[in-house]
């Protein structure tokens, strides 16, 4: 078995993707069957500026980072993953630490979207590879 030292770069992107694939699972939850977001245009405007998308903005920015650092060489070693890992678990979690509006919305959508479940099970499914806080990975 290779170690996450080995697989740093491939963990990452597969971390991108689960995190795109819950963040997509999200916002289709969200819009729900409204009619006015079956443009498009609309839905993509609605996702930027709509107050009932607001609370994914940490998520989003999430993203933006991981991808950003992974294409400029910045994660090189298992505890820079497991920063990135430390909040998703902010997002998700249970613990002191979790962002409890954040949380309020996805355990709603949770209930009623099963793509949010599937999504969220691929991601604490990588999130399982991740090394823990302050490893040397």
């Amino acid at each position: 078995m290779t170690s996450i030292a080995t697989n740093v770069h491939a963990v990452a992107d597969e971390l991108s993707l689960r995190l795109r694939d819950f963040h997509r699972a999200l916002i289709h939850s969200a819009a729900g069957d409204d009619p006015a977001l079956k443009n498009p245009y609309t839905f993509l405007f609605a996702v930027i500026n709509d107050p009932r998308f607001a609370w994914m903005a940490k998520l989003s920015r999430l993203i933006v980072r991981l991808d950003e650092a992974a294409k400029e060489g910045e994660i090189r070693s298992g505890a820079d993953l497991a920063a990135y890992g430390r909040e998703v678990a902010q997002l998700i979690g249970d613990g002191k630490d979790a962002d409890a509006d954040f949380r309020l919305h996805y355990r709603m959508a949770l209930q009623v979207n099963p793509e949010v479940a599937i999504a969220a099970g691929a991601l604490r499914r990588v999130m399982a590879k991740l090394p823990p806080v302050g490893a040397d990975a």
